[in-house]
């Protein structure tokens, strides 16, 4: 059997169910009824009997109401044949259940009870017989129950010729109601059949509006359309009650009325062309189909489709029109919605990137513009730390915020993820005013559900002018809106000539940084670090230098950031690694290197084994190497660089806070974060010996670090004043140009053989 089989015959089956138990509670609410007169006849003589079956029936029957009206209530579904053999079941059980009682009285009693009783057994017989006649198989069960109940009550009774005549006038009785369901059911589902072939016969027609396809439609009982008709002056002509229904009339006060000023709406768009075409058809008396007619009924919008086709008498005029007219608002709207989904972004409701693409084009040809590219500050550590459904609430009132921030002819839309777009019409007066009014506005918190949650937002600006490229503006954007996040972020940039270049120079630097650990191009220099006070060599400092072949020398500040985002931090960072290993292998045990790593290392997953391989590799004891990451980086990927150091710390590798103080400090940080020490940023090194207030933060973080048990080192040493106070206030370690200069690889190795020498003269191109 095919599939397409079972799914006719699971249709079909759903429909006889629905039919069946439609009428099912309707039966034994009568039965219960009648069961109650017939109780209260024999009550007399079979209290003891109706005492004990009473009770049972009724709760079998309100339990089988139940059942049949939660099918009957809801949809006609397909149902399998496991259902089918369940309400066999089911009816059985109910039908026993029925009958046990009076077959056990009137075989027992005679006269008025016993003909009472019998008439009781018979009448609900036949009554559920027919009442679940749309399903052969529960009908005849349900018939069929009653045998096996009687005879069983004939041998407990003891049978006799009057039992035994009686009993097999009962049988031939159930047969006989057998017999009878088994046509109906039969034409019950050879009638589904043929409603199920006519339904697929319509569908693939695709209702075609011809004479054949508007009679059809009369004998559609469930269907949404209606017919109307009218006569030769445009009357409605005996209106049906759904013709009347849907027009919130009567049959009676829609006759005689006009169909044009029936459907009339002047303030619904559209709604008089629409019109006008259809009168044009009834006067030209042809045929229409389809023709679409906006409206209204009680104020709520409409959208009717109409067919029609002219009604021609014997001598062959004109005497009327008769069509079909359908409902079809939800399809129009279903269909709007989907225009609209194309065209807006499901989060936000804003207009999505193919809405921008077009608005565009369209305003590159309408004179001036100025595009805004938007995009919101740490987002990402909002998702990586709160999750992404606080994200896309975030996301959702950050599109409220900047609405409620534009004026109502600025065109927003969402470009993915936290990447947003403003089109307008904008003086540069107006663009300074916007964007100085969105970043303020994007500097209040937000409130997302429990959380209190700050972000900032970048703008990158590009002014156009009429037959500007789309791309191309778009491009001029994107390099003002990075640029802003280069500066700092939370701020806005204008493109200005030259980006494009820097850009690409930008690209041809990532080219070059892609190749240069292959080509030999990178170098360590390394600054000594002293214990205080006694100023003896602690380790060193890896700092990486790139001897660019045609640039020369490029700062780390420059090449850095590239390589963070391009990717390329990542080898550059292993091999960074690797190389201070090798080199630390080579100095005495009680001297440690430490290596700065970025967040994009710590996030990478090859991070420990490329720090296990290098310790293997050379074999270093990983107590030598101290790992630098800045507070910022820590506290912006928390969680990530969290996990990341937590395995370096189980490996046996030390963890350095660099730059303390310059980005979110907090002693809920300190204690996140199982540091082995701080490094305190040179900007308050600097100023500690002329500033109170820059010597106090220092010597509250030596104390604090002390207390922590966390070791301290004060970075940018330049003056014996600077040092002094270090060491008055405990710092453990020193760095800086008073101390040492970065060194390369050799004069490093010279200096761990001698004590240290303060006016050690090292490469002044090898500063850092």
């Amino acid at each position: 059997m095919g599939r397409d089989d079972i799914d006719v015959g699971a249709r079909i089956r759903g429909s006889q169910i629905h039919a069946m138990e439609s009428n099912v509670w309707k039966s034994l609410a009568g039965y219960l009824l009648a069961a109650g007169i017939g109780a209260f006849a024999a009550y007399e003589q079979w209290a003891d009997v109706l005492h004990l079956w009473g009770p049972i029936v009724v709760i079998v029957c309100l339990a089988r109401i139940g059942l049949a009206l939660h099918t009957a209530l809801g949809p006609v579904r397909p149902l399998g044949v496991g259902t089918e053999r369940m309400l066999m079941v089911v009816t059985s059980l109910v039908s026993a259940t029925l009958a046990i009682g009076p077959a056990w009285i009137a075989i027992n009693s005679e006269g008025f009870v016993s003909a009472i009783m019998i008439m009781l057994i018979v009448s609900s017989m036949w009554g559920g017989a027919l009442v679940q006649a749309s399903m052969f198989s529960s009908a005849a069960s349900y018939t069929a129950a009653n045998i096996p109940v009687w005879l069983f009550c004939l041998v407990m009774a003891g049978p006799n010729v009057d039992r035994l005549g009686l009993s097999l006038l009962f049988i031939v009785t159930v047969f006989i109601a057998i017999d009878n369901v088994h046509r109906y059911a039969r034409n019950f589902e050879h009638g589904l059949r043929q409603q199920l072939e006519l339904a697929e016969q319509s569908a693939r027609l695709k209702q075609q509006a011809d004479i054949i396809g508007l009679l059809l439609k009369e004998h559609e009982d469930q269907s949404s359309d209606w017919l109307w008709q009218v006569d030769a002056k445009g009357r409605i002509v005996d209106p049906s009650s759904r013709f009347a229904q849907v027009f919130s009339d009567t049959s009676l006060g829609l006759k005689q009325r006009k169909l044009l000023e029936l459907l009339a709406a002047s303030d619904v768009p559209d709604n008089e062309k629409a019109l006008a075409a259809l009168a044009e058809h009834i006067e030209m008396a042809r045929p229409f189909r389809d023709l679409l007619v906006p409206g209204a009924v009680d104020g709520t919008s409409r959208w009717w489709s109409i067919s029609g086709r002219p009604i021609l008498s014997e001598a062959g005029s004109v005497v009327g029109y008769r069509g079909v007219m359908a409902d079809i608002t939800v399809t129009i709207q279903a269909q709007a919605r989907v225009v609209h989904l194309a065209q807006h972004d499901a989060l936000t409701g804003l207009p999505n990137r193919r809405s921008f693409s077009e608005h565009i084009a369209a305003l590159s040809q309408d004179g001036p513009f100025v595009m805004l590219m938007l995009d919101l500050d740490r987002f990402k550590a909002v998702n990586d730390t709160l999750g992404h459904a606080v994200g896309d609430e975030l996301l959702i009132a950050a599109a409220r915020r900047l609405r409620d921030n534009c004026r109502p002819s600025d065109m927003l839309f969402r470009l993915g993820g936290d990447e947003m777009a403003l089109l307008g019409k904008l003086t540069p007066d107006e663009v300074k005013s916007l964007t100085d009014r969105v970043i303020a506005a994007f500097a209040r918190p937000f409130q997302i559900g429990k959380q209190e949650i700050t972000v900032g937002l970048s703008i990158g600006v590009a002014m156009a002018s009429q037959g500007d490229d789309p791309e191309f503006v778009q491009r001029m954007a994107d390099l003002a809106l990075y640029k802003a996040k280069d500066a700092g972020r939370s701020r806005a940039e204008i493109y200005r000539d030259g980006m494009i270049e820097e850009a690409a120079q930008r690209r041809k630097l990532e080219s070059d940084l892609a190749l240069a650990v292959q080509a030999g191009q990178f170098e360590l220099y390394y600054q000594p670090l002293y214990a205080l006070p006694g100023r003896r060599l602690a380790g060193f400092e890896a700092l990486i230098r790139w001897h660019h072949p045609e640039r020369g020398l490029v700062s780390p500040a420059e090449f850095i950031p590239v390589a963070e985002q391009c990717g390329a931090i990542v080898e550059i960072g292993a091999w960074v690694i690797d190389e201070a290993c090798r080199q630390a292998a080579l100095w005495p045990a009680d001297l440690y290197v430490s290596i700065n790593v970025s967040p994009v290392q710590l996030r990478s997953v090859d991070m420990l084994r490329q720090i296990t391989e290098a310790l293997s590799r050379h074999r270093l004891t990983p107590r030598r190497i101290e790992i630098e990451v800045t507070e910022t980086a820590m506290v912006e990927n928390s969680e990530q660089i969290m996990q990341a150091l937590a395995g370096l710390r189980a490996l046996g590798v030390r963890i350095a806070m660099d730059d303390f103080g310059t980005g979110y400090s907090s002693l809920v940080h300190l204690r996140e974060f199982e540091l082995d020490r701080i490094k305190i940023d040179r900007s308050f090194i600097s100023a500690s010996h002329t500033d109170p207030n820059a010597a106090a933060v220092v010597r509250a973080i030596t104390t604090m670090a002390k207390e922590m048990a966390i070791a301290t080192t004060g970075e940018g040493v330049e003056n014996e004043d600077q040092l002094a106070n270090l060491v008055e206030y405990g710092c453990g370690t020193a760095q800086g140009y008073l101390l040492g200069r970065p060194l390369d690889a050799e004069k490093a190795s010279l200096l761990c053989g001698m004590e240290p020498n303060l006016d050690t003269d090292a490469p002044q191109t090898a500063a850092g």
